[in-house]
Formats: C-alpha cells, sequence, structure tokens
C-alpha cells in the first residue's frame, strides 16, 4: 500500500461517520457480483477518476487519482505531481518500479487469512464482509479489507477496496509506545469512471 499512501499523501479519511463496517444484518445496497478477481476490486482502466478526503497529522486536504493510461499489465495513475505504476496480472494489482513488480496491494485469492509478504512486512485480507457508502448514497457490500504490517518503523495500514469501485477508505496507525496511533485516513469522497465520460 506504499504507493497508494504515498499518493494519498503527495495529493494530500475524513469523516469516518459513514464507511466501511463488518455487515450485520441484510443492508440495502450493491452486492458484488459473481467470480470476481482481486484486480475487480481495483479497477485501473483508463479514465478512472476518485477523490479522497484525506486527513494526516491533524491536516484535511483533496486528493485526487487519475487513471492515465492502461497498456498490457502496466497502468498508470497521477496522484497529484506524481505518476504511480502498477502492475496488474491474473494474481491481483501490484506496484510497479521499471520493469520490476513489487510488492502486491491486493492479491488472491479473495478469502479472509490469505497472506502475502511485502517490503519490511506482511499483507492479509482480514474481512471480505465490510461494506461502504458513498456521499451519494451507492452503498456497497462485499468490500475487501487489505491490512500491511510493517516494521521499522511499526506500523499498520489498512485499506478497504468496494468491488468494482477500488479504494474506499485507508488508515495508516504507527506504534507509538504500547499503543498505536492514527497518523493517516483517507475516505473516498467521489469517483469518476469511464462510462460516465461518454
Amino acid at each position: 500500500m506504499r504507493s497508494f499512501v504515498a499518493g494519498v499523501v503527495l495529493a494530500s479519511l475524513g469523516s469516518l461517520a459513514i464507511g466501511c463496517a463488518t455487515s450485520g444484518g441484510a443492508p440495502a445496497g450493491i452486492l458484488p457480483r459473481a467470480n470476481l478477481t482481486a484486480a475487480d476490486y481495483y479497477p485501473l482502466g483508463s479514465g478512472w477518476k476518485w477523490a479522497y478526503d484525506v486527513e494526516k497529522d491533524g491536516v484535511n486536504i483533496l486528493a485526487t487519482y487519475v487513471v492515465l493510461e492502461h497498456s498490457g499489465d502496466t497502468a498508470i495513475v497521477q496522484a497529484g505531481d506524481e505518476r504511480l505504476a502498477y502492475a496488474v496480472t491474473a494474481d491481483g494489482v501490484a506496484q510497479k518500479e521499471g520493469d520490476r513488480v513489487g510488492d502486491y496491494i491486493i492479491r488472491g485469492p479473495v478469502k479472509v487469512g490469505a497472506e502475502w509478504p511485502v517490503d519490511g512486512g506482511r499483507a492479509r485480507i482480514a474481512s471480505v464482509t465490510a461494506d461502504f457508502k458513498l456521499d451519494s448514497g451507492e452503498h456497497y457490500l462485499g468490500c475487501v479489507v487489505v491490512e500491511v504490517t510493517r516494521t521499522d518503523p511499526v506500523r499498520v495500514t489498512r485499506t478497504t477496496f468496494a468491488p468494482d469501485l477500488g479504494p474506499v477508505m485507508l488508515e495508516m496507525q504507527v506504534q507509538d509506545g504500547q499503543k498505536f496511533v492514527t497518523v493517516t485516513r483517507a475516505r473516498l469522497r467521489a469517483v469518476t469512471r469511464p462510462t460516465d465520460t461518454l
């Protein structure tokens, strides 16, 4: 999630009052379609745009991400002044540096407890039943929460991905003595799909 966090900070999750929570009853909402792959939780086709409310160290800002191009297995995303490259593979979505595929942001199989290594730590799927409601009223069920734990410094990043929508929530906590302190929150404010601009 380093690239996602870096992009959020560069473009530098406001309110958590409406957001992801584990589904308790049977809320009305958009159900995930059948046979989703890991990459379906982060659609990186040309023309996708996301806007996030970000709170970092007490400062609130708006961050935007735009998929500039998707060619072969590579997607280029503009995040503020930085361009981020992602590899979209059969296994999922990973950071890409040059020709090298780096850490996976989300990876299959998409099931609770699935784990994979990341630089300086491990990632795991903590939930596949979270839900998220956009301010516009769209309510997504079956969101996936990826939890990444790293050392030096010890920190935990939780990113929630809505099916066919992308990252909708992010929270990064850093260890401070015996407790963890939230240093960054991001919450999806709005999204523009490629089909919205046709």
